[in-house]
């Protein structure tokens, strides 16, 4: 007689080996998805150490409207190993685009060439070259001279409310011995300012003075006030400095008449108990030594304070030119 064969009941281990089995199956599939999503998202450039095109520190504060800043830093043979170097491993990273302006050829700077000039000849021959060739790339430009520091951050701010399309100029406002106003230690032209100061300015000599001058800046402010371009107000809400002549070790002790007088007398607006406070949305440093330099750029990107937010740096798209110009 042919056995039948007998069919086992399941019982409940069993229930519970194929439930355990399932799940083990499920967090395999969910662990792939995991790594697939997370390769997908990782930004390898920040792991290799690498520069990013985007300017985090800027685009992580809410409501900061990114401008583009090109920077153009005027330095000379004993400068370009003394100090532009250093600006130019600092700061000066975190502008869109800049150019260094030397009166030597340097392999690390590689700045644009101009020879035997005095400052305004100089100033003018690196304003047409850059109106000329990157105008169109740029809404505000920084002039500075290697000794500066900037902050790029608070002038992006600074710059919010305004337009490049408005004829306008900022920095530290002073007064030359003829009372009229100029910007010390490093000035930001506004697009339509570049563009009436190279083709309106510097192509009439009743606008700006054609001759060379060791007097750049001030040469510089006649020539904009006789174009119609503004004064902007670059101090903060309750009226301190934020373009500072000083380094910021000088202007945090008491700054008196005794001291820099030439500051005191030449300022447009009144050196009093509030002014003289160094501004906490300070933008720009002069007369920085190397080693303040690095020093500055340490505590304000470097150092990590524990309980505060970290910023990443922003990155350079460099311009390169060793172009010799007369």
């Amino acid at each position: 007689m042919e056995k039948k064969c007998s069919v086992r009941e399941p019982t409940w281990r069993s229930y519970f080996i194929d439930l355990y089995e399932s799940l083990k199956i499920l967090v395999k599939i969910s662990l792939v998805f995991l790594l697939c999503f997370n390769f997908f998202k990782t930004d390898f450039t920040r792991l290799l150490n690498l520069k990013s095109n985007i300017g985090e520190s800027i685009s992580e504060v809410p409501n900061v409207t990114r401008t583009c800043i090109f920077c153009l830093i005027f330095t000379n043979e004993y400068g370009n190993n003394y100090i532009a170097v250093h600006g130019q491993s600092t700061w000066i990273k975190n502008c869109d685009r800049y150019l260094f302006v030397s009166n030597d050829i340097h392999a690390v700077l590689e700045p644009l060439l101009v020879k035997y000039r005095d400052r305004w000849g100089t100033m003018k021959i690196s304003l047409f070259h850059v109106h000329q060739y990157y105008a169109n790339n740029l809404d505000w430009l920084l002039i500075v001279y290697d000794n500066n520091y900037v902050v790029l951050e608070n002038l992006r701010k600074m710059l919010k409310p305004y337009s490049p399309d408005e004829p306008i100029n900022f920095g530290c406002k002073m007064r030359d011995n003829d009372n009229q106003t100029y910007m010390h230690g490093g000035i930001v032209l506004s697009h339509e300012a570049l563009r009436r100061l190279v083709v309106e300015g510097f192509t009439n000599s009743s606008l700006c003075n054609p001759n060379d001058s060791v007097y750049a800046s001030e040469e510089m402010g006649k020539c904009l006030k006789n174009l119609g371009v503004i004064d902007g107000d670059s101090r903060d809400a309750v009226g301190r400095q934020r373009f500072i002549p000083f380094p910021p070790e000088d202007y945090l002790t008491e700054l008196s008449p005794e001291k820099e007088q030439w500051f005191v007398s030449r300022s447009f607006y009144e050196i009093n108990a509030t002014t003289k406070t160094l501004s906490p949305e300070a933008i720009l440093f002069s007369d920085i030594c190397p080693a303040t330099m690095v020093t500055l750029h340490y505590y304000i990107y470097k150092l990590r304070i524990f309980g505060r937010k970290v910023h990443t740096q922003n990155v350079t798209n460099h311009l390169q030119n060793n172009t010799l110009l007369s």
